[in-house]
């Protein structure tokens, strides 16, 4: 439309609303699924780094390490964990299940600390994030 030397031009977009509803949808779902998949792909990398360090006398902490809570979403917040000791892992030595995680990552009086979980956890957050965005591009098919 002219106006007095003015040009006015209206664009108009149909289908906006179909592509709000979907992306109300498909973005949420997506964030959902990208934050769990990172998470349980950073929690196993973690796991194998933990597994990599331990100090090893029997193997059985090493085979007690686990992925422990597995991947969830829990009161507004993400989770996933790394666990050792327990499990059902039996040490031949002594035939008792593995007690004695937290001494070896945490030292006693008579023993020296050998951290191996909080290792762990550092190296699987630092591939947190390019995780979450490489599977998030993947999922909303962003190129």
């Amino acid at each position: 439309m002219e106006d007095g030397g003015v040009i006015i031009a209206t664009l108009e977009w149909e289908g906006l609303e179909l592509l709000q509803r979907y992306l109300a949808k498909t973005i949420p779902e997506a964030l959902e699924k990208a934050a769990l998949e990172a998470l349980d792909e950073t929690t196993r990398r973690g796991i194998d780094y933990a597994k990599a360090v331990v100090p090893v006398d029997t193997g059985a902490l090493r085979r007690s390490i686990r992925q422990e809570p597995k991947p969830q979403r829990e009161d507004g917040y993400y989770v996933a964990g790394i666990t050792a000791g327990g499990g059902g892992v039996v040490n031949p030595r002594t035939g008792r299940e593995v007690d004695y995680a937290g001494f070896v990552e945490w030292g006693t009086s008579r023993t020296p600390a050998q951290p191996y979980l909080t290792p762990a956890i550092y190296e699987a957050g630092e591939h947190l994030l390019e995780a979450f965005l490489r599977i998030l591009r993947r999922l909303i098919k962003v190129e």
